[in-house]
Parts: structure tokens; C-alpha cells; sequence
């Protein structure tokens, strides 16, 4: 164990470990946290603050950050500006007393990937464990995904440049790694839905629901394969830019305020954004970020109108709004499909293509038998 008091770490490096950093000034609370932790094989490193807080996480290794709020010297605030400034793809949990819940949720406003109320519950605290590190693991793997992409771009100019006989041959083999990325793994893009789906309680199993529901009627408006397929992705991607909303904004029983509202339209341009950086997946990036777009051109994110919007897009819509309506919720039951359809009649031509409505009608014993 290091020597200095304020600086104590497992020596357990090895075997896969993941690695997480508690700062409290509190000693009780800090040995609870590493108990529970250490328990379930977590490497932790702990520090009670203070004004060389910064050096010392800029020397360690970790994944999450756990960190109190109200603390002398350096406050939590400032640590989680630090962190976020420094380690973009390291999640921060902040510690709160039940009085300072207000505080707590404008600490996530500022970043923080989530919050737990002192004393801690051992359940509650893994279980947000377990959501950061699914959160960080996504981040790093899109930046991994830039990279790459990066670099693969600088390696193509520098072809051109190097080699111009190569020319005709490298667009060749550019084309068929194209190619292998267009057919990525579906059991990858799944897990990614599953992963999106944790942050929000009320949306399991959705996107496979909505996965099936849009594939369908696919079929049934006659679209080719290759449209199929991108359907079919973006249909379980609909709502990867959740990650980037606040948990509690997902999970808020209740209406939202307006600030909540504006927060949960961001969704469709951090999907866009996420997606964007990954080769061949244009199409898809375009039925994502059009998802709320409504067919009277009241939607969002870039009030597009009609034939504007890509028909992916629009039957995507559709399928999102029959799988709410009759989807169970801890607050409701879910509606019969009849019920559900007269609905989607009456909004057709204002937020549904009325096209896709009349096949989605005439189709819908068959549409929610299989869907």
C-alpha cells in the first residue's frame, strides 16, 4: 500500500480488473464503498481529497470516478470539471446526502453520469456501477471507431499521393472493406441496443420489437434488401443517442419540464453524431437522426416535411408509436391493437406518413401477430 495516507490502492492489477477511484473525506464511507467493492473484484484506489486531488488522479489508472460533493479544500464540482475535461470517457458518480438531491441533478447537467444518496445501498451502488461501465465501454469504443477511421482516411490519401498506379486496385480493396463493414455483426448491433435500453427502465426489449415491427412493413411496402438491411440496423439504433441523456430524465415518472423535453429531443442528433463516424453507415445515420420528424414538418430535429423525410425514417416512426402505445408500462397497460390503429388514423398526415398508416392498417392482424 502506498505510503501516503490519503493514497490507498488494492495491489491487485492483474486478471482483468477493472479499476475504480472513490474520493470522500469521509473515512467510514470510503472503506463501506471499497468493501462493496473489493467484494466484487473491483480495484479501488480511495482519497480523502484535498488540494493535491488533481495530481493524484492525473498519476492513477481508473475507469469510474466516485466522488463526493461537499467537500473542504476542493468541492466535487470542481473534481468532476477536472475529470471531465481530462478523461472524456471516464464516468463520474457523485456521492449526495438526501438534502442535497437538487444539488446532485445539476451536478449531471454538468456531466456527472450519475448520483447515489448517502448511505449508500450495496444494490444501488453496483447496479450503477454496472450501467458506467457499459456507458464508458461505448464511449471508448466510438472513439476507438474514430480512430480508426482516421487513420484509415490518412492511409488512403497517402496511397493516392505515393502510389497513383495503385490507384484503380486500392479502390478495389477500399470497396470490399467497405463492404465487411456494411455487414457488421447484427448480434453486435443488439447488444448495443440492450446497452442503450439499460439507461431507460420502461423500454425493454423494444428495440427487437421495433426491429421486427419495421422489417415487417418493409416487406410489405416492397423495399429491396439493401434497404431491409439498413432498416433493419437503424430500427435497433433508433435511440443509440439515449446514452447521451440523463439517466433521470429517461426514468422521471411524470411529465418533463421544458429544459427535460429540450434534453430528450437531443437524442436524434447524438445519434447522428455517434453514427456518423462509422464507414457505410450514411443511411442509417440519416433514418436515426429523422425518427421524430413529422410528416406535417413538425417535428424535430430539422422540421422536415413529407418525401423530405426518408421513408426508412417514416416507417420507423410508425412502428415506434404502435410499439408505445402497446407496450405495458409500470404506469399503464398497454392498448389493444385496434385501439392503437385508430389512433395512428387520426395523427395520420400530421405525424405519420398516411401511406405507410393504410398498408400498416390492412396489415395489422398479420404486423402484431409477428412483430
Amino acid at each position: 500500500m502506498n505510503s501516503d495516507p490519503d493514497f490507498q490502492e488494492q495491489a491487485r492489477h492483474s486478471g482483468g480488473q477493472r479499476n475504480i477511484f472513490i474520493v470522500d473525506d469521509e473515512e467510514p464511507i470510503r472503506k463501506v464503498l471499497n468493501t462493496h467493492l473489493s467484494k466484487e473484484g473491483y480495484n479501488v484506489t480511495q482519497s480523502s481529497g484535498g488540494n493535491g486531488i488533481f495530481d493524484l488522479l492525473s498519476r492513477s489508472s481508473f475507469e469510474i470516478l466516485i466522488c463526493d460533493i461537499k467537500m473542504p479544500e476542493v468541492n466535487g464540482v470542481e473534481i468532476l470539471e477536472f475529470v471531465k475535461e481530462n478523461f472524456d470517457t471516464t464516468p463520474v458518480i457523485m456521492l449526495t446526502g438526501l438534502t442535497d438531491v437538487a444539488v446532485a441533478v445539476d451536478v449531471m447537467k454538468k456531466g456527472a453520469f450519475d448520483y447515489c444518496i448517502k448511505p449508500v445501498r450495496k444494490e444501488d451502488l453496483l447496479s450503477t456501477i454496472r450501467k458506467a461501465f457499459n456507458h464508458r465501454d461505448l464511449l471508448v469504443r466510438n472513439k476507438q471507431l474514430e480512430l480508426e477511421n482516421r487513420e484509415y482516411q490518412n492511409f488512403l490519401e497517402d496511397k493516392v499521393k505515393e502510389r497513383t498506379r495503385e490507384l484503380d486496385q486500392k479502390n478495389i480493396e477500399v470497396n470490399r472493406a467497405y463492404g465487411l463493414l456494411k455487414t457488421t455483426n447484427i448480434q453486435f448491433v443488439t447488444v448495443l441496443a440492450e446497452t442503450i435500453e439499460a439507461k431507460d427502465r420502461n423500454t425493454k426489449g423494444h428495440c427487437n420489437r421495433m426491429r421486427s415491427l419495421c422489417v415487417l412493413i418493409g416487406g410489405l411496402m416492397g423495399l429491396s434488401p439493401g434497404e431491409l438491411e439498413t432498416l433493419e440496423y437503424a430500427s435497433l439504433l433508433h435511440d443509440l443517442g439515449k446514452v447521451g441523456v440523463n439517466e433521470a430524465i429517461l426514468n422521471k415518472e411524470g411529465p418533463l419540464t421544458d429544459e427535460e423535453g429540450k434534453k430528450i429531443k437531443e437524442h436524434a442528433l447524438i445519434g447522428e453524431k455517434i453514427l456518423q463516424s462509422i464507414p457505410l453507415m450514411e443511411d442509417v445515420t440519416r433514418i436515426v437522426v429523422a425518427h421524430h420528424e413529422n410528416y406535417d414538418g413538425s417535428g424535430y430535429p430539422r422540421g422536415l416535411k413529407g418525401e423530405e423525410i426518408p421513408v426508412g425514417a417514416r416507417i420507423v416512426a410508425v412502428a415506434d408509436l404502435f410499439d408505445a402505445m402497446t407496450s405495458d408500462r409500470p404506469y399503464r397497460k398497454g392498448l389493444p391493437t385496434e385501439v392503437a390503429v385508430e389512433e395512428m388514423k387520426r395523427v395520420a398526415g400530421r405525424q405519420l406518413d398516411p401511406g405507410i398508416v393504410v398498408i400498416f392498417s390492412e396489415n395489422s392482424g398479420e404486423i402484431s401477430s409477428k412483430g
